[in-house]
């Protein structure tokens, strides 16, 4: 996250910039550095307009939103991944906790209220979970 920030500055890029994070439980990035210290990084550029999750289970979303709003007023971006569970072995998706796409667009309210503002579906969502999404936050039938 350092390096990336760096280069945006040193390199002069101009085009604005999200940083989205992949997360293993509502407080750590799936390398083990606290999300509360890489949202911070995001927050101290310039040039990064967001900061958000990206391709984590919903159950983790809501704390990681609270805990990136803890340290940046810059808009914060998520787009989940269903919650299932990827198994490279025998590449195959088995359920874990993994949502419907009604339970999932039912958490929208909820992040928004907590301080998202940009959203979408990674892993395992459908163009029917982004429909409903967009329902959800228009709060009007598509």
């Amino acid at each position: 996250m350092q390096a990336y920030a760096e280069v945006l500055e040193e390199e002069g890029i101009e085009i604005p910039a999200w940083f989205s994070f992949s997360c293993k439980d509502e407080s750590n990035v799936v390398s083990g550095d606290s999300i509360i210290d890489c949202a911070s990084i995001a927050d101290s550029s310039t040039q990064v307009v967001a900061v958000g999750v990206n391709c984590t289970a919903p159950r983790f979303i809501h704390g990681l939103i609270s805990s990136i709003k803890k340290v940046t007023s810059k808009p914060v971006v998520v787009y989940p991944n269903s919650g299932e569970t990827y198994i490279a072995e025998s590449s195959r998706w088995v359920k874990s906790s993994g949502v419907d796409e009604e339970d999932f667009v039912s958490h929208i309210g909820k992040w928004r209220d907590a301080g998202a503002s940009i959203f979408g579906g990674c892993c395992r969502t459908t163009p029917n979970t982004i429909r409903a999404i967009t329902q959800a936050i228009c709060q009007k039938p598509l």
